[in-house]
């Protein structure tokens, strides 16, 4: 991701948001925030401990993929690299992008020697489940939650 795309890959992260909102009223997006938004991408992009991807045809974003890189204190392999958002903008998804962003994600990790990969995404997004289904991935964990 390059500064310039800023703009861009806030509107794909607030219809993300808002796709989200869709599957569960939990996820209800507050529409001020953009400058949180943008504050948050301009902390993590120049971070090792994250990575920010975009895909992109004909000077277009079509897609985002940002991931976090934890530490597994308890476990093998000791580094995780965890998908927090990913969207692929309707018009451009089943043409294989969402999976040229996870095999770029890869790319990105392997001199880092980073082999496990996770995704995080609301329990109720099919498509999300169906894709990393499709893609080889397991349901691994578990998180409950309620708003009192």
């Amino acid at each position: 991701m390059k500064k310039e795309d800023m703009e861009s890959v806030m509107d794909q992260l607030l219809r993300l948001k808002r796709l989200n909102s869709e599957f569960d009223c939990i996820f209800n997006v507050s529409e001020q925030s953009k400058a949180d938004i943008e504050k948050y991408i301009n902390k993590i992009m120049n971070s090792d401990d994250h990575v920010l991807l975009v895909a992109e045809l004909d000077n277009k974003i079509t897609g985002i993929l940002f991931a976090d890189i934890l530490f597994r204190i308890y476990y093998e392999p000791k580094y995780e690299a965890r998908i927090r958002e990913f969207y692929v903008m309707p018009e451009y998804r089943r043409n294989g992008i969402g999976k040229k962003l996870i095999d770029a994600l890869k790319r990105e990790l392997d001199p880092k020697g980073i082999t496990f990969i996770t995704a995080e995404f609301p329990a109720l997004n099919l498509i999300a489940q169906n894709f990393y289904k499709k893609i080889g991935y397991r349901e691994i964990v578990t998180i409950y939650g309620q708003i009192h």
